[in-house]
């Protein structure tokens, strides 16, 4: 599983299954409390409050600290980690509007980590269409080197054509797969995007791309149907 399913599947737990989970099940905040130093814990209290303040979903804050916590970072580490944290919240909000539900301010803030700028934010949620799968993807492609504007244009192809979640996040692999047989990021963009446009959306880029494996392109798509009688 890529980067961008495993923070989709984060993006599915801590803002929809904690903000209104069952009774029974333990929240990030009481299981902070009961597992970071409480120094520690009165310092992202503070940060909670003040994101919440602004707008900002406090819960991925206390869900950073918990892994930091898990994989042992030490507090003097840790702080400034969630800080920074805070701050791309912050910014992903500013740029994304207080209508922008916290899934996507998530996305948002992870993009900015991975080299999306603010503005791009913006033009995205510019569209009208908030959704946290669009700002991964463009984050991906941004990540492999597609040139912001191009990186825009792909996903604005993709949900102009309403392309499925799932099919989305096969985007990125087809880039850089077509980057692999020596294509820039650029050109690879485009003809992925140019794809889309030809055949109507990316549920006929080809088939999903099965984890670990190469993404399958739309002329090979079309050669394993033939051959299955499809």
């Amino acid at each position: 599983m890529n980067r961008t399913r495993i923070w989709t599947a984060l993006l599915l737990v801590c803002v929809s299954g904690w903000g209104g989970g069952a009774a029974a099940q333990e929240s990030p905040v009481e299981k902070a409390r009961r597992t970071l130093p409480p120094e520690v814990f009165e310092t992202l209290t503070r940060m909670a409050e003040e994101a919440q303040a602004e707008g900002v979903p406090a819960e991925p804050l206390y869900i950073k600290a918990l892994e930091g916590a898990a994989k042992r970072v030490p507090p003097d580490r840790l702080v400034p980690v969630l800080r920074s944290y805070a701050d791309r919240l912050g910014m992903a909000r500013r740029a994304l509007g207080p209508e922008a539900p916290p899934s996507v301010v998530v996305a948002g803030a992870d993009a900015l980590q991975r080299g999306v700028d603010v503005d791009a934010l913006r033009r995205l949620a510019g569209e009208g269409r908030h959704s946290p799968v669009a700002m991964l993807v463009l984050a991906d492609l941004v990540e492999s080197g597609v040139p912001t504007d191009r990186a825009l244009e792909v996903v604005r192809e993709a949900m102009m054509r309403r392309t499925a979640d799932d099919r989305m996040l096969d985007i990125p692999a087809r880039v850089r797969r077509l980057m692999r047989e020596g294509h820039t990021a650029r050109d690879a963009a485009d003809r992925v995007r140019d794809a889309m446009r030809r055949r109507g959306g990316g549920h006929d880029i080809g088939p999903p791309v099965p984890p670990g494996a190469e993404p399958v392109t739309g002329d090979r798509a079309h050669d394993t149907r033939r051959r299955r009688g499809g």
